[in-house]
């Protein structure tokens, strides 16, 4: 690699995968294909997309006909092209954080005889996680470029199930809501809204990587097929259906909440019905007893000292005697 881009190795990172001997973090100036044997595997990471950045692994790399353009300025959807001596990819991660929608992240991929090198803007989770756990002696090196690969794309694909795990998580809390209390209908349908166009998004970015997943997997790839790795992405095909599968129930999980907010409201005007009968029930027969006592008669009542009183504490106690006999049936 050239030196004078040395300034940038902090965005230049290379990891040389030796299965006979000791895997490292090597000086980025020291990446080349020349001294690779079998037995080695070279992973080269670049978080920032810069384009001499770019040319200057490339050319450490002896690789020609790199799309460099193309790459730095990042794939609006996932797409794979395949040269003489390599194959390119590019795909999009998910940028998982609690309380807030997920965000896409492209990650570009080459892929040639015993390296591979990734392009990115800012950190990637997935490779930060991958290397945290595999920090002692590993047997990367035994494997190929394309095995490796398979790796880190199954790791692509988990960043998904995260995101539906945040999701699924912000379901639960809205039913939690949704039963325990009274919901706003606007706040209700505003979270509605967003969980709604989460899922979408989800699988909006997902099922596009077909493409590249069945690519890689077909048997006129010839990378691959040649390779040690063909079955490694037939059952990588069969995690990216899962992950399909399991984002279109999380759609169907976000309308049952409608559905339980939808019950909800329901039973509770429902009950406020049952309510307005009964007070309509009760003010009705009250108003029944006092338009008797207006009629123009003479009666006792009439005469008696106390009769309005009298008259007011019937009528109370007619009313508390159907309330108790409403509440006994759950009326209200």
């Amino acid at each position: 690699m050239d030196r004078r881009n040395s300034n940038n190795s902090s965005e230049v990172e290379a990891f040389l995968y030796d299965a006979s001997g000791h895997d490292e973090k090597i000086d980025p100036n020291r990446i080349g294909t020349a001294d690779l044997a079998e037995n080695h595997l070279l992973w080269v990471n670049i978080s920032k997309r810069d384009e001499k950045l770019l040319e200057s692994v490339v050319s450490a790399l002896e690789l020609k006909g790199v799309p460099l353009e193309e790459i730095v300025a990042e794939c609006s959807r996932p797409v794979i092209n395949r040269f003489d001596t390599f194959f390119r990819f590019c795909i999009h991660a998910i940028i998982t954080k609690e309380g807030k929608s997920p965000e896409k992240q492209a990650v570009d991929f080459i892929v040639g005889k015993n390296f591979v090198l990734t392009m990115h803007e800012g950190p990637v989770d997935y490779f930060a996680a991958f290397r945290e756990r595999e920090r002692g002696e590993t047997q990367f090196g035994e494997l190929d470029a394309e095995s490796f690969v398979a790796t880190l794309l199954d790791l692509n694909i988990i960043t998904y199930f995260h995101a539906l795990d945040e999701l699924e998580k912000a379901v639960d809390e809205m039913d939690d809501k949704v039963l325990q209390k009274d919901f706003e209908a606007e706040d209700f349908l505003k979270q509605m809204v967003r969980l709604r166009r989460d899922a979408s998004r989800l699988r909006r970015w997902l099922v596009p990587h077909r493409e590249v997943f069945y690519s890689l997997s077909r048997s006129d790839f010839r990378q691959i097929a040649e390779s040690d790795s063909h079955e490694e992405y037939k059952m990588l095909n069969l995690h990216f259906e899962s992950a399909v599968d399991a984002i279109e129930h999380s759609r169907e999980t976000v309308l049952s909440v409608f559905d339980l907010y939808a019950s909800k409201s329901a039973q509770q005007t429902n009950q406020f019905i049952r309510r307005l009968t009964f007070l309509t029930l009760m003010t009705g027969s009250l108003a029944v007893i006092a338009g008797i006592l207006g009629m123009n008669y003479k009666a006792d009542i009439f005469e008696a000292e106390n009769g309005f009183w009298l008259t007011v504490g019937t009528m109370i106690l007619i009313a508390l005697g159907l309330s108790v006999f409403a509440r006994f049936k759950r009326w209200i």
